[in-house]
């Protein structure tokens, strides 16, 4: 993350449970899973590994293993509370969400990042550690 201007980007972010980052979005559906995350879900739901593959997933023409949406939402989204019902465990792309590169500009949020979520520039600002210890973790996924 870099200085723009002299001063940091004011990055302020607030989950509002809205539940729209967990929905459909056109065709766009996808929470990608490394093995340990498929195991500690599976775990968390008392399923067994093979069960939990069946039942939530499914690979991707290009080998990936992604969640499936069988509606418009996540299977695991409480859609009355906006709550996700496997939060101690959610997937890295979910746990470090709005704070991806491709969601943080020079001078902040990008326009994608306030239309896919009414928290971004709300509520607490974090600090260029914070957002850094967020992408680091997607680094590490992708690498995994």
């Amino acid at each position: 993350m870099t200085k723009h201007s002299g001063k940091e980007r004011d990055l302020r972010f607030e989950c509002t449970e809205c539940g729209l980052c967990c929905t459909r979005r056109g065709k766009y559906a996808h929470v990608y899973l490394q093995d340990a995350e498929v195991d500690a879900l599976a775990r968390f739901l008392c399923l067994s590994r093979r069960s939990f593959l069946r039942r939530y997933t499914f690979v991707d023409e290009y080998g990936w293993r992604q969640l499936r949406f069988p509606e418009i939402a996540c299977p695991f989204l409480d859609e009355s509370s906006g709550r996700c019902r496997v939060y101690p465990v959610r997937p890295v792309q979910c746990r470090t969400f709005p704070f991806w590169r491709e969601m943080i500009g020079p001078r902040g949020w990008t326009a994608e990042a306030r239309s896919l979520c009414e928290g971004v520039g709300r509520g607490r600002r974090y600090s260029r550690r914070e957002v850094e210890a967020s992408f680091a973790q997607m680094d590490e996924w992708e690498r995994t």
